[in-house]
């Protein structure tokens, strides 16, 4: 009778490490946490040498992918273009930043700083005419 019960005891073991090998893994929901944007910063831009949109939308997003890579993916730039013909306002930049401390990590991040110094971009055609940042009312 003992030997009858270590048998069925080692059946019940086998079949319960069967099965445990044979399911498939619970894949871990990746958790992400999103940081609210509290600070924006939006430029209006004279170009006073003809920027190609293009080539200076490529920048722009250089540096959101950068800003990304540090951290911060819902963090950046965004570039608009002014409609108005008669304006000599042509560009308008929008930055969107969690808050000022980040923005200070972000700008002060070597990978942000190489970005600069390693790529051809050239922005000092861009004339700044207006400059306004603003805080959101929490």
């Amino acid at each position: 009778m003992k030997i009858f019960i270590s048998i069925i005891g080692i059946v019940t073991l086998s079949i319960s490490i069967i099965s445990t090998s044979c399911t498939s893994p619970v894949k871990e929901i990746e958790e992400t946490t999103t940081i609210e944007n509290t600070l924006q910063s939006v430029s209006y831009l004279k170009d006073t040498i003809g920027y190609d949109t293009q080539q200076l939308l490529e920048d722009f997003n250089l540096f959101n992918e950068v800003i990304d890579s540090i951290g911060y993916p819902d963090a950046g730039y965004k570039l608009w273009l002014i409609q108005e013909d008669s304006s000599e306002i042509r560009f308008m930049i929008e930055g969107f930043w969690p808050n000022q401390a980040i923005y200070d990590e972000i700008h002060n991040h070597q990978l942000y700083k190489d970005t600069w110094e390693n790529n051809d971009i050239d922005l000092t055609g861009l004339v700044p005419v207006e400059y306004h940042r603003f805080t959101k009312i929490l």
